[in-house]
């Protein structure tokens, strides 16, 4: 095998651990041929070479990710100092809000959790952990993550991203989507509700960069908690506050 075939089979190995994303634990090789787009040899191929190199573990007729991804996932995050340095912001700030915060950065058409905060008090949480992927078009954190792009890049992005309606108030206008997004440029937050699970209402503030990755930070509660402004004013005051001493 030379070095471009050699490079090729890796990215395919990545594709399919891809497949492992949020929600999916256990799968066949026909699921996981489905989500990569090879054909079933290659996918047994891809599968027993991950299996062999402790990242996947078969049982019965499914496999399913190992510890041993973890390993690599804690290398970025040791990398940029999550556990000492935006850890214990988070929960400083989440027992302020009696609410769930989140930092998020943007991968391909994703964006995905680096850090969440870890207190009792929090009212309302979705059960997203870090490495949990969002969609970018209807959530707050994906729209503020699009926001910080300038208007060429963020178009190239929308573009790639694949419109699909997860609830009734999903928004699948993309002349909408688009106002939304510059919306969120102008004023600096971005408030979503019911479009990725209904009943639920995120916002979302930009941060900084992490490392060579803008960041945002958010937190969700019920679209009824939301409804008053005086409530909407006092999360993103402490959102922003959060996100000042996450800058610091």
């Amino acid at each position: 095998m030379n070095a471009s075939d050699t490079a090729s089979t890796f990215v395919k190995g990545l594709r399919v651990l891809d497949s492992f994303e949020t929600g999916r634990t256990d799968l066949t090789m026909a699921e996981i041929a489905r989500l990569t787009e090879f054909d079933r040899s290659t996918v047994r191929r891809l599968c027993l070479a991950l299996e062999e190199a402790g990242y996947l573990t078969r049982q019965n007729q499914t496999f399913r990710l190992t510890p041993k991804i973890v390993a690599v996932a804690g290398g970025y995050l040791t990398s940029h100092a999550i556990g000492m340095s935006i850890q214990p912001v988070l929960n400083q700030f989440a027992e302020e809000l009696r609410g769930e915060l989140a930092v998020s950065v943007m991968e391909g058409t994703r964006a995905v959790y680096i850090a969440r905060s870890a207190v009792a008090s929090a009212r309302m949480s979705l059960g997203f952990s870090i490495g949990s992927a969002l969609p970018l078009l209807p959530t707050a954190v994906g729209r503020m993550l699009l926001a910080g792009y300038p208007a060429p890049q963020r178009e190239d992005i929308i573009q790639a991203c694949r419109l699909y309606r997860y609830t009734d108030a999903t928004d699948m206008d993309l002349a909408s989507i688009r106002a939304k997004v510059e919306a969120a440029a102008q004023h600096g937050y971005v408030l979503s509700t019911s479009e990725f699970e209904q009943g639920a209402s995120g916002i979302a503030v930009p941060i900084r960069n992490i490392g060579e990755t803008q960041a945002v930070l958010s937190t969700t509660a019920s679209v009824d908690h939301f409804r008053k402004e005086e409530e909407v004013d006092r999360v993103l005051d402490i959102l922003r506050r959060t996100a000042m001493s996450l800058r610091a």
